[in-house]
């Protein structure tokens, strides 16, 4: 570990600044600051280097230009255990930088307080984002410090590990760096976006702002093209992305010869899935999944949508249709208010990303995989009710926990029969809401009908209300303590159980 030698401290918000710039002269670190950051740290009797001694230029243009310079960057960015870089620094006469102390103007201080434009675009930070990047990308020689909150952790390893710190803090350190100009450049392109005109016309209720941001880096709903309707709102994309993703993991499950299939959502829940030998037969299936929440739901089929597709929609009220592409003729069918987009089968594996209160929850996408799928009981499962578990559990995969799918199979044709989801307990789900909706369909018989959980049954009771239902099939990830007492229930009560392993939380 080589000791920090120079420091580049350029901070807005002063908190902590002189005790930790005072450790830093104390073990004779370099102090290099500009601005009001060098003006503080004199007024309090430190040495320090301006910032204009290194880039050999004053600030310009009231302060917009302070701290970046080729010969600052390239303090930060030369690669210490490069021989090259080495060499070529000595040469340009650039010394390392292996500190830097930056947090940015207040952005979203200027936001909340509703300031002026002009006020809020001279609060975007340029030169902060600049060195905190530089010096994170080169975090293996450089330590980067975004805010006060962490002089206290940094001290503690810089006087621990005489003058230096170690890889994984400075790991740290370059994510929170990452993290922090992310949230930043959100709140910036945000502003930007709703100020341009560009911003939806609101968000889940008419009170609330909102704007849809197009991920440059990625496909999706955000980036597919509407061919008519009315303008996307905030709810529109929200489930038409729960459309879409369902679609395509219906697809997808498929295979190369994938029968044409369709998804209905209704309030980010799907509440309709089929797959069948001709698109109308899909969407006829689909929709009588449950046709009072059908009404005003997103449609995506994975087939282009036809005068004939368009002619079922004739008598129906739907919000979106999303559909790999549309013939002119069926345009012309459809509701001029309906809003078509066009869509790829594709399936985008990016980070899903949920927002909390104060930040933002990142996770991989919910891969489905049955690979480890088995049964578990004495009554085993003919090949083609594992074609249909398969089915369902994709069904309950995309289903708000607690969730519960019943499907059914005729020939080469499967669909959701009906479902209960985002409860509380699982027995409710199944006993409560299946059974109010079978019996709405009047639906008695249910053989050969499959049921899939989301998640493991805690307790044998789920098996005794399944059976009690008429269901013979069930299909769960398994993994509870009382495994063996569910499996031994379902063996008595003669209902077969497959365990896949994999649970399909969906909050």
């Amino acid at each position: 570990m080589n000791p920090i030698r120079r420091a580049l401290l350029s901070v807005s918000d002063k908190t902590g600044l002189l005790e930790l710039a005072e450790n830093l002269a104390a073990q004779n670190v370099e102090l290099i600051a500009s601005g009001g950051t060098a003006k503080a740290l004199t007024e309090a009797g430190l040495k320090v280097t301006a910032v204009e001694t290194l880039s050999g230029k004053g600030e310009a243009f009231n302060g917009r230009m302070k701290t970046i310079s080729f010969e600052i960057a390239s303090s930060l960015l030369f690669r210490r255990q490069d021989e090259n870089d080495v060499r070529q620094a000595a040469e340009l006469g650039i010394e390392p930088i292996d500190l830097v102390v930056v947090n940015l103007y207040p952005f979203h201080a200027t936001l909340q307080k509703r300031a002026g434009f002009e006020e809020c675009i001279e609060n975007i930070d340029i030169g902060g984002p600049t060195l905190l990047r530089a010096g994170a990308k080169n975090f293996h020689s450089v330590t980067v410090l975004c805010e006060p909150s962490q002089y206290s952790e940094f001290l503690k390893e810089f006087n621990g590990n005489n003058g230096s710190t170690t890889w994984e803090f400075r790991q740290k350190c370059a994510a929170a760096v990452y993290t922090m100009t992310a949230f930043y450049d959100m709140a910036i392109a945000g502003f930007l976006t709703q100020k341009s005109g560009a911003a939806l016309r609101y968000g889940e209720n008419p009170h609330q702002k909102a704007v849809v941001l197009k991920d440059p880096f990625a496909d999706g709903l955000a980036h597919a093209k509407s061919l008519q309707g009315k303008e996307m709102s905030y709810n529109n994309y929200l489930d038409a992305d729960f459309a879409l993703k369902t679609l395509q993991d219906v697809h997808s499950w498929q295979g190369e010869k994938a029968l044409p299939a369709a998804v209905v959502v209704k309030h980010n829940t799907p509440c309709g899935m089929a797959v069948a030998e001709t698109p109308l037969r899909a969407l006829e299936k689909a929709w009588k999944g449950d046709e009072k929440s059908s009404f005003g739901g997103i449609i995506a089929l994975n087939v282009p949508v036809t005068e004939d597709i368009a002619a079922f929609f004739a008598e129906k009220f739907v919000e979106v249709i999303l559909a790999p592409s549309f013939t002119e003729g069926a345009r012309e069918k459809l509701k001029k208010n309906c809003r078509v987009m066009e869509v790829s089968l594709k399936p985008n594996p990016s980070m899903q990303v949920r927002s909390i209160e104060g930040g933002l929850l990142l996770q991989d996408a919910d891969g489905f995989d049955l690979s480890q799928m088995k049964t578990v009981t004495k009554k085993q499962v003919s090949p083609d009710q594992q074609r249909l578990a398969a089915f369902a559990m994709l069904a309950v995969k995309n289903l708000k926990s607690n969730a519960i799918a019943l499907c059914r199979q005729d020939g080469p044709e499967f669909e959701l029969l009906t479902m209960g989801s985002g409860q509380t307990n699982r027995i409710d789900c199944i006993e409560k809401l299946i059974t109010s909706r079978l019996a709405d369909k009047g639906i008695t018989d249910l053989t050969g009908v499959v049921l899939a959980s989301d998640a493991f049954f805690p307790f044998a009771d789920s098996v005794q209300v399944s059976a009690k239902l008429g269901v013979q099939t069930i299909i769960q990830p398994g993994g509870s303590v009382k495994d063996p007492e569910v499996i031994a229930e379902a063996d008595r009560l003669g209902v077969s159980m497959i365990f896949t392993g994999r649970r399909h939380f969906l909050h």
